[in-house]
């Protein structure tokens, strides 16, 4: 039947296409709508929260800074150097400073002024080594007498000091001495202090009165005043942190607006106008150090947050491309692997229709359609074996009679042929060669004939005979075998057992002799277990090739001729066929001693029972091996 076209006629793989792509484009525009409003909105906040975060933060560090060097200032009323050199600070004698700078402690000098400057020298060069920060120390020593006295000590190297420039960077004339807390000196240049290379820009200096605490309490009178000239890395340590981005500047300043740091450093050293407010086109944000009197200022035109803005919106943007550009693939890929199969399985009924049966669609998918498919092959297969079942059951019943009569022959040819080759030589009178043609059918027969797999032991012991029996016809008697079955030879063992372990000792430990050489076989019982050994006075093996031979064994992989240079792949097949039958209980195991010989021990269940099997009249025979 030829199924029509109708007009206008859509395919079921459009129809899904428009379904799936319609129904998802939707809901992407109005949520990525909705999502980048809310989320351009959270940015935002959570852009402020974070700077605020940070400057507070940074505030903070600035704080923990200027404690610590208030701290250290204060050092002037715990010094104690002794003449020794060593320091301690100790606030019971906080008048020690006040006498050295007096010349009370070097009452007994000939040169106090000498003594004094270097007292004053090891003071500030202590001051100097205990921050990295630290540029200079100064002290200005103000008796009422006379003019102030400066003393000075850089942190490295060794400037020189222009008293004038400094007195008047630190408006030292201008100077509140009477106030007890820490001084506050703006960003300045350091044109007093003349380093022989080269000069640092700028420093911040904080400062501390010192006073004379042995006058009564309230009536303490002004001494002098410590100087700490520290570098800017102090403030721009703080900040590096912040990793500002475009055109965000932060700066430190006081009340007044004078700046003692800037990102910016054409800032430094100006006076900051304070009036700034926040507004749509700038972020401005502020943190106070009421301890110190100053603020920290971050500035940061919002431009290059609408850039960042954009930036994410355009992301945003080529995500909901991205997305329904996926969306349209993804509904075309859906509707071709959901209509495919079924164009797949209408070309195949064609071919069914046409009588071939042979056509399998692969199965790609788990699933209905997968199901489908599935069911489709079988109802073929099925087709093809009912139209041929009878043609086909007739080549097999014939192929199979064919084949029965085959195994019937090849072992009756192949055990005539080679009694016809025995009594021809006997006719000759070879009778050597005769002997060997009778050993090698026994074997034969022994091995493709019909005895079960579990032999009386007396079997095995014959084989063997006549195994080195053809040994010997070959190497003109170079092995002589014996054995002791201990009244053991009508127990049942696994067929050809021992076979590959003698030819193992004859090839590999006898061989190699310069005379002939001894196997000897012995059979004992064991408690549950039956071991039979085979020993030969061979060349033996040294213990690491005993031991890299038994790890061999008790290996998953197969034996291999190439290792240990000798072959172990008869050993490897018996002790795989005894542990698979028997248990990992039982197997081969070997002992060997260089220059005496090997043993050889197979391990098997005692008590093995087997249906009687059908001998052939040869084996009927009764081997002695007791």
């Amino acid at each position: 039947m030829i199924l029509k076209h109708k007009p206008y006629r859509i395919s079921l793989f459009a129809k899904f296409a428009m379904v799936i792509f319609l129904s998802g484009i939707v809901p992407i525009i109005l949520l990525s709508t909705v999502m980048q409003k809310r989320m351009l909105t959270e940015y935002r906040a959570s852009l402020l929260a974070t700077y605020k975060e940070a400057i507070s933060y940074s505030a903070y560090s600035i704080r923990a800074k200027l404690d610590t060097y208030n701290d250290l200032s204060k050092l002037c009323y715990a010094y104690n150097y002794s003449n020794a050199g060593d320091f301690a600070s100790d606030y019971a004698k906080y008048d020690n400073l006040r006498q050295i700078l007096t010349g009370e402690a070097f009452a007994d000098s000939s040169d106090k002024a000498a003594d004094i400057r270097n007292a004053m020298e090891i003071f500030l060069h202590y001051l100097n080594t205990s921050d990295a920060n630290i540029e200079a120390t100064h002290f200005v020593y103000a008796p009422q007498e006379t003019m102030p006295i400066a003393y000075h000590r850089a942190s490295d190297g060794k400037p020189s000091f222009n008293d004038a420039e400094f007195y008047e960077t630190m408006q030292y004339q201008q100077l509140d001495k009477t106030t007890r807390n820490l001084i506050m000196i703006p960003a300045h240049s350091s044109n007093y202090i003349h380093f022989p290379v080269v000069s640092r820009k700028h420093l911040v200096t904080v400062a501390r009165n010192y006073y004379d605490l042995t006058k009564p309490v309230g009536k303490e009178t002004y001494v002098g005043t410590l100087f700490i000239d520290l570098r800017l890395d102090a403030f721009s340590e703080v900040f590096s942190a912040l990793r500002l981005a475009g055109d965000a500047t932060v700066s430190v300043a006081d009340l007044t607006g004078k700046c003692y740091y800037s990102s910016e450093e054409s800032l430094i050293e100006q006076t900051l106008d304070l009036s700034i407010k926040a507004s749509a086109e700038a972020m401005l944000l502020s943190q106070d150090i009421p301890e110190y009197g100053l603020t920290v200022w971050f500035n940061q035109s919002n431009l290059p947050i609408e850039a960042q803005i954009r930036g994410i919106r355009n992301a945003m943007y080529l995500v909901i491309l991205l997305s329904l550009a996926a969306l349209l693939c993804g509904a075309m890929l859906f509707s071709r692997k959901l209509t495919q199969p079924l164009r797949i399985i209408m070309r195949q009924m064609g071919e069914v229709e046409a009588g071939n049966f042979k056509g399998l669609i692969p199965v790609v998918s788990n699933d209905e359609l997968g199901d489908l498919t599935e069911r489709f092959n079988h109802m073929s297969a099925e087709l093809d074996v009912y139209t041929k079942q009878v043609y086909l059951s007739k080549i097999k019943q014939t192929e199979a009679e064919l084949n029965a009569l085959k195994s019937q022959i090849y072992p009756h040819f192949l055990y005539n042929t080679l009694e016809v080759i025995r009594m021809t030589a006997i006719g000759r009178q070879d009778h050597m060669v005769a002997d060997m043609v009778e050993a090698l059918s026994d074997q034969i027969r022994y091995v493709i004939g019909t005895i079960s797999d579990l032999v009386p032991l007396r079997l095995e012991v014959d084989i063997l005979t006549k195994y080195v029996y053809l040994l010997n016809c070959r190497f003109d008697n170079k092995v002589s075998f014996s054995y002791n079955c201990n009244g053991l030879a009508d127990v049942l063992i696994p067929k050809l057992i021992l076979q590959p372990i003698v030819e193992n000792a004859f090839i590999h430990g006898i061989k190699p002799l310069q005379g002939p050489g001894h196997v000897q076989l012995t059979v004992e019982k064991l408690t549950g277990s039956l071991v039979l050994t085979v020993m030969d006075n061979g060349v033996g093996m040294p213990q690491e090739a005993v031991k890299k031979l038994q790890a061999l064994l008790d290996s998953d992989q197969p034996g291999q001729k190439k290792a240990y240079e000798w072959g172990s792949i008869g050993l490897k097949n018996v002790h795989d066929r005894v542990r698979y039958l028997y248990g990992q209980a039982y197997g081969v195991s070997l002992f060997s001693t260089p220059g005496v010989g090997t043993a050889v021990k197979v391990t098997i269940p005692e008590n093995l029972q087997n249906p009687a099997p059908k001998e052939d009249a040869y084996y009927a025979e009764n081997v002695d091996c007791r």
